[in-house]
């Protein structure tokens, strides 16, 4: 994050709040004055976040460059944003912001979408903004078990207004390719610890060609360098909601690393330290305020469904 180059850092302020409610996030946000906010190659490549964000603008102003799709949105709009791909946005705003598993929305959706920088304006976009601000008044007094069926009806409002939106028939083969990959991805997830998982056997599950397999997987870095990302992450996910440290060295075999210096070296350059520098992961319902409140939600976004 940046503030623009005429703001006066001791002016700026921001009030979070996010709520964690079954497999979904939601909260309020403010901020002030305008910040830039830039989500690199670099930094997906580092967190291995994978899910959409929607952003719900209340008042201010919010502008949004989504990978080539510019958008400014008015109060009352929204617009959705996919973590695995770069963005970059300038604001200085008050809004309700969503986190929701990729899975979890693509298998709402009647057919593959490119989601990144939508921005819908239709009468199911306009109860979800209704929907968002009951949602965030009602959480301090739901009960636990009524989370599954609130996230449910969220995600189907969510989809229920992308939906209608219109596709451009030359972004047909986008869909497609986007619907490879996301089967591609999913398989991958299943099968972290499988040592036969590579290039040739994805190409065997999806029917497709190596060439056609490298052109998916070139925007995320090239097939093996996703799949010993992914390895990685789920390591770090291990160490993190373990109670008991496990043998690192034992981990790395697991999944799929030839020593544990190669394991440890490799995890260094991913997350900037060590597997023994793990921090142990906290679940609370409400995120607290002060202290490393920064970190605790980085863990609550890791530990969405991939």
């Amino acid at each position: 994050m940046q503030l623009a180059d005429d703001a006066d850092p001791a002016h700026f302020h921001a009030d979070v709040t996010m709520w964690r409610m079954s497999e979904l996030i939601v909260g309020a946000a403010t901020f002030g004055p305008t910040q830039t906010r830039m989500r690199r190659e670099r930094n997906i490549q580092s967190d291995q976040l994978d899910h959409y964000r929607l952003l719900l603008l209340h008042g201010g102003a919010f502008h949004c460059d989504a990978a080539g799709r510019r958008v400014s949105l008015a109060p009352g709009r929204f617009l959705i944003t996919d973590m695995a791909l770069p963005e970059e946005s300038e604001s200085a705003c008050s809004s309700s912001v969503l986190y929701i598993p990729r899975d979890t929305l693509d298998a709402a959706l009647p057919q593959p979408m490119r989601l990144h920088g939508l921005s819908p304006d239709n009468a199911c976009a306009h109860l979800l903004s209704d929907h968002l601000a009951a949602l965030l008044h009602g959480l301090p007094d739901t009960a636990p078990q009524e989370l599954p069926a609130l996230s449910a009806a969220t995600v189907g409002l969510v989809a229920a207004s992308l939906a209608p939106t219109f596709i451009d028939p030359l972004t047909t083969g986008v869909a497609v390719d986007g619907a490879l990959l996301r089967r591609a991805r999913r398989h991958i997830e299943d099968h972290l610890a499988d040592t036969e998982l590579a290039a040739v056997h994805l190409c065997m599950l999806l029917r497709v060609s190596r060439s056609t397999l490298y052109r998916l997987f070139e925007p995320l870095g090239g097939v093996s360098q996703y799949i010993k990302e992914r390895r990685l992450a789920r390591v770090h996910q291990i160490l993190a909601q373990s109670c008991d440290r496990q043998p690192i060295a034992r981990l790395a075999e697991d999944h799929g690393f030839k020593s544990a210096a190669h394991f440890s070296k490799a995890f260094r350059a991913q997350f900037g330290y060590s597997p023994r520098e793990v921090p142990r992961a906290v679940e609370p319902a409400r995120l607290p305020s002060g202290g490393n409140a920064e970190e605790r939600f980085d863990r609550w976004l890791n530990s969405l469904c991939h």
